[in-house]
């Protein structure tokens, strides 16, 4: 109601009434307005009851609702409130990891690549950029049963694809942990090149290592295949993949404490 309309209501008389919800007697102020009078059926506790019921209604409807779009967008029960703010950088890499999600975040840059062994703040950072940006955070692993369902001929191949290919922002977790087939990595570098010609932000964490001296950006592809390490992400990515990560992208290799050890 506005100021105006206020105005225009006055009381004119007390009337006793019964409660149409509680039959409780109760007395009423009966007011008068450019639509007639205005009588209260319910008494004020009755009312006060059906408001705590109504805003305890709405918050588990939202509640329920947010929980729904976390799980759509793939985030954990645990990374529900993680965000930029609140992660905690320890080392230098974590530093330029939380530096780096923010160029994501801006779209100064359009790829990055996490590396790490479990606890050092990967998933929270990506959770953090999926929320913000409603994008999706998938395992490699979900993401390959995804492209297996197409064989059942539940949905295409090509529509599969176009939905990684347009989501805001989409974050490939566990990436290496397994080795993909021949068909599952060409569907994946179909996925990162849309994203590339899309000028969508793309991140890959992995627990897979990269030596600091690894010429992963660097174009010497024979030093790459003489290597004698089998543990590396690059080993894991094909050459296509790789030529993308190369262009508006950052490689980081973040050291630290598990996080989990350090919260006990």
């Amino acid at each position: 109601m506005t100021p105006e309309e206020k105005e225009k209501v006055f009381p004119i008389r007390i009337e006793k009434n019964f409660c149409a919800k509680c039959g409780e007697p109760y007395e009423q102020p009966a007011l008068v307005s450019q639509f007639g009078v205005i009588i209260a059926r319910c008494c004020p506790s009755c009312v006060e009851k059906y408001d705590i019921a109504e805003k305890s209604k709405q918050k588990y409807q939202k509640e329920q609702t947010k929980a729904e779009w976390l799980e759509a967008i793939g985030i954990k029960d645990q990374y529900e409130k993680a965000t930029l703010e609140n992660y905690q950088a320890f080392t230098e890499s974590q530093k330029e990891a939380l530096h780096c999600c923010k160029l994501i975040d801006t779209g100064a840059i359009k790829k990055l690549v996490l590396l790490g062994s479990n606890g050092v703040g990967k998933t929270h950072l990506a959770s953090a950029l999926v929320k913000k940006h409603n994008g999706l955070l998938i395992t490699a692993y979900e993401m390959f049963a995804t492209y297996r369902g197409c064989f059942t001929g539940k949905s295409s191949e090509l529509d599969v694809i176009k939905r990684f290919s347009k989501l805001p922002l989409l974050a490939i977790d566990e990436y290496g942990r397994t080795k993909g087939s021949e068909a599952e990595e060409n569907f994946l570098s179909a996925i990162i090149d849309n994203r590339h010609s899309n000028n969508l932000p793309t991140l890959i964490l992995s627990n897979l290592i990269r030596k600091r001296d690894c010429i992963f950006y660097q174009n010497n592809n024979k030093e790459c295949e003489n290597c004698e390490r089998r543990n590396c992400l690059e080993s894991r990515l094909t050459k296509d993949v790789i030529s993308r990560l190369r262009e508006n992208s950052k490689v980081i290799l973040i050291e630290g404490d598990d996080y989990r050890r350090r919260a006990k």
